[in-house]
């Protein structure tokens, strides 16, 4: 048999302390945590690995080529992988594809995790499918 794959957090944000607070609470949920800096970053992760990414995490506010909203958009080409955008603008949702989510600073780490949990019942009936198709 093949070795199980665990389904995969991105943490995009160019604050390292925000990075490893979504990665700690992430990884109890038994997702694998991958954290970057740059949308960049985020693009290179995705362009390998999307087939096991079923959420992204990350700063509305990026300082790279595409902030949180375009790579949001980006995204959509994974349908599977469950998108929050972290915000400190309150107007900021009106720029976001339908599903993407934001949550406001200061979130709740309980409304991280329920995000993370929905990610992982989404992606749990077809990850495995994904994979065979790789």
């Amino acid at each position: 048999m093949g070795e199980a794959i665990r389904p995969t957090a991105l943490i995009v944000d160019d604050d390292a302390q925000q990075r490893e607070l979504i990665g700690a609470l992430l990884e109890e949920t038994g997702l694998e945590v991958v954290e970057v800096a740059s949308s960049e970053e985020a693009v290179n992760m995705l362009r390998a690995g999307a087939h096991k990414i079923v959420l992204i995490v990350a700063a509305m506010h990026l300082p790279s080529f595409m902030d949180g909203a375009r790579l949001a958009t980006y995204a959509q080409q994974w349908p599977w992988i469950r998108i929050v955008l972290t915000s400190d603008d309150r107007q900021s949702a009106e720029q976001l594809p339908h599903p993407a989510v934001v949550m406001h600073k200061p979130w709740l780490p309980l409304n991280m995790l329920i995000q993370a949990e929905k990610a992982i019942a989404a992606a749990r009936h077809d990850l495995g499918g994904r994979l065979r198709k790789m």
